[in-house]
């Protein structure tokens, strides 16, 4: 529903011809439209009630289609250009007296159809458009524009094809535009439902930067994207990634993540992380495809966070190298060797794992005891510590002493050689 206040061409044109309608009434004769001035002039107006409820349609329904695919500028650009072309075309062909938004009703059908045809199917769809213009010419030539149908079925069907004939053959990784974002949550929600959910309220609240969608002949084949480490500039996180299930196993899951990689180069990010899960849908794994994709591209497992998403599904963490980043400077030692435990904050989808707050103390652990105990009287599940290694190697005993154990690391995570070791404690029961 979001989608829908985000049109603009298409509401102002159904409005265009609704208040034409109301303030000046049917165009009941024609007897006033003898020359092209005037023929352009009627565009806006309609002889009838279904004469108008017919091509209203055809803006609402197709209009939003295009739009939603090429934005705004473009919709209205090919809007211009079936009114103009469309109604020349009529007019030298069979003079005045012709009226009605049929130009831009039938150029934004011809775009939506010949868009959203396969290539197996676009010859089909073309001779679906010729028989219903053969019909009309057959049928209704004396009362429909005939010339201006076919001049704008040609000009948005072209249009929409254009791309295909003449820029790359093969899908292209663009940024993500608002646009894209309903095939990109219909994408996302051909496998999990609730992450389509969060997906469009995230990508609606903090935006599109650094999305992309992976686009072929006008259509969305796959969507992803990065955010950028809060504690790391040269360190990212995969964001969304998801490929359409009608374009599984055609190689483009890993276009798209080496096309992002190469992004990130650009970015100086040299290393990506992909936090995903072990969701099992009754005997299914959820994210199989997804790991095996991230697998194929080289990513490898580095933490697994068991229980974190609830007691069944475990948190996983992928690590991928970037081999084409720039090299970067080393990440700053700790200059004091202890840690004092400030508090903790909710881990984001998690079943209450709670994730330890820190700073850097001159010696010794500090503090742990006490948020423990507050832990405790949370009813929390398990809280969890990330530290880098040089901090872990100092403070190993004493956090063993108070009841946490390594869960693993994300290796080189501050940079290479400094990892960042995760320590977990289970809290239920104590």
């Amino acid at each position: 529903m979001s989608d829908i206040f985000r049109l603009r061409v298409t509401p102002v044109l159904c409005a265009i011809a609704l208040l034409s309608w109301i303030v000046q009434g049917p165009l009941l004769t024609a007897s006033g439209l003898n020359t092209l001035s005037d023929s352009f002039g009627a565009v806006v107006r309609h002889g009838s009630g279904l004469h108008l409820m017919m091509n209203l349609g055809f803006i609402a329904i197709a209009g939003a289609k295009t739009e939603w695919q090429i934005g705004a500028t473009k919709t209205a650009l090919l809007v211009a250009a079936c009114t103009v072309l469309g109604t020349v075309t009529q007019f030298t062909f069979s003079g005045p007296g012709f009226a009605g938004m049929s130009a831009a009703g039938y150029g934004l059908l011809g775009y939506a159809l010949i868009s959203e045809a396969s290539a197996e199917k676009l010859t089909q769809t073309w001779c679906i458009l010729a028989i219903v213009l053969l019909a009309e010419i057959v049928f209704q030539s004396e009362t429909l524009s005939i010339y201006t149908h076919i001049t704008s079925i040609l000009i948005g069907g072209g249009y929409a094809m254009f791309g295909s004939l003449f820029g790359s053959k093969d899908p292209v990784l663009k940024p993500m535009e608002m646009t894209h974002l309903s095939p990109v949550i219909a994408i996302i929600n051909e496998t999990d439902e609730d992450d389509a959910l969060e997906a469009e309220r995230s990508l609606l609240d903090e935006g599109l930067d650094g999305m992309f969608v992976l686009f072929h002949k006008g259509q969305v084949l796959g969507v992803t994207g990065f955010g950028l480490d809060e504690q790391v500039h040269d360190v990212a996180w995969l964001s969304w990634t998801y490929l359409a299930k009608s374009h599984t196993g055609e190689g483009y899951g890993s276009q798209m993540m080496n096309g992002l990689l190469g992004k990130l180069k650009d970015r100086g990010i040299r290393k990506i992380f992909i936090a995903t899960s072990d969701y099992d849908d009754f005997g299914t794994p959820l994210y199989a495809d997804a790991h095996r994709m991230y697998e194929d591209f080289g990513a490898e497992v580095e933490l697994t966070l068991s229980g974190f998403h609830g007691a069944r599904e475990a948190k996983i963490i992928y690590g991928l190298n970037n081999p084409e980043a720039p090299a970067t400077d080393a990440f700053p030692a700790a200059e004091d060797t202890g840690l004092h435990i400030q508090g903790y904050g909710h881990e984001a989808e998690s079943d209450q794992v709670m994730g330890l707050r820190w700073k850097e103390a001159p010696e010794g652990v500090s503090g742990l005891e006490n948020v423990l105990a507050r832990l405790r009287q949370d009813r929390a599940k398990k809280a969890l510590l990330a530290i880098p290694s040089d901090l872990s190697d100092a403070n190993g005993a004493a956090l063993e002493s108070h009841g946490l154990a390594k869960a693993g690391q994300l290796n080189d995570y501050y940079s290479s050689g400094l990892h960042q070791v995760w320590w977990e404690c289970s809290i239920v029961g104590k």
